[in-house]
């Protein structure tokens, strides 16, 4: 769980300002709903990382949850970016489907969150049991 803990704030840290950084505040008159999305996962992940840290009695419900949160925000910008990939046709022209670099942080992203995501639900469920 430690290296869960510390990629919390990683991937906290990425949502904010990996997406400020990228679109740039002026984002949220095109689409505020892909930006608060991302700050949203950014601060459940915080939020989460800092009641661990504390040992609060909801960590671990907190964690779960964050991980599920950041889970679902990274499927779709992953998976409908390979898929314009694939199919050879960029749906959004603020995200070319031959920006392959892109495709695979996406990827990696939701990976990492998948992993964390099964490391704490198995840690939940293991100190219930």
């Amino acid at each position: 769980m430690n290296g869960v803990f510390h990629a919390s704030y990683a991937l906290a840290l990425v949502f904010i300002f990996g997406e400020t950084g990228r679109r740039g505040l002026g984002y949220f008159s095109i689409n505020a709903t892909t930006m608060i999305e991302d700050y949203l996962a950014g601060v459940i992940l915080l939020l989460a990382a800092l009641f661990w840290r504390k040992k609060h009695r909801m960590a671990g419900t907190w964690m779960t949850a964050a991980w599920a949160y950041a889970t679902g925000t990274m499927f779709v910008p992953f998976f409908a970016h390979l898929e314009a990939f694939l199919r050879n046709v960029t749906m959004r022209m603020d995200q070319p489907h031959t920006e392959v670099n892109a495709i695979v942080v996406k990827g990696l992203m939701w990976a990492l969150c998948v992993v964390c995501l099964v490391i704490t639900v198995r840690k939940q469920s293991n100190s219930v049991a």
